[in-house]
């Protein structure tokens, strides 16, 4: 467990610290960040459930960081422990053993974020 903490912790770091260098440097940075914004935002589907459809795939496509990120902002969106379990269901529905495996994270990621939230 220790292992996916330091993974989990090491994820933020790189989110927060490498941003200022990524928005510096690169031609398409900031703007995918506005397209991600955009997307994210509430409309006919709330931002919950669209973290929520992100994390799925996330697990599906095996990103560890972007698993992290849908989590805590899923979590953050107001999305219960149950609600992320059934995501990571469609997850596994939809890829396998895989997904399960990375499913793992995904609870070791949200219990992080819980944590952090109530200290």
């Amino acid at each position: 467990m220790k292992f996916d903490e330091d993974k989990i912790i090491q994820s933020t770091i790189n989110r927060k610290q490498l941003k200022p260098r990524f928005s510096k440097n690169s031609n398409v940075y900031d703007s995918f960040t506005k397209l991600e914004k955009k997307a994210f935002e509430d409309g006919n589907i709330s931002k919950k459930h669209k973290e929520l459809m992100a994390l799925s795939i996330s697990i599906v496509i095996r990103c560890e960081p972007c698993i992290e990120w849908h989590v805590q902002q899923a979590y953050l969106a107001g999305a219960s422990d149950e609600e992320i379990f059934e995501t990571i269901d469609v997850a596994i529905e939809m890829g396998g053993g895989p997904a399960a495996a990375y499913s793992r994270f995904a609870l070791n990621a949200l219990d992080f974020h819980k944590k952090q939230t109530t200290n």
